[in-house]
């Protein structure tokens, strides 16, 4: 089962989380959860110089 990272807190106190097949630390979960936020309703990543 696929896990949405845009769902998931990364908790206090743990150096990294397992997700669909990749670990994360706390500073790539956040900066991939960023990018989770700019993807489009066809999956893609929509641009933020609109």
């Amino acid at each position: 089962m696929r896990r949405r990272i845009i769902d998931i807190d990364f908790p206090v106190g743990v150096k990294h989380l397992y997700i669909n097949g990749k670990r994360f630390r706390r500073q790539d979960f956040l900066k991939a959860k960023e990018l989770e936020k700019r993807r489009g309703k066809k999956g893609r990543f929509i641009s933020l110089n609109k």
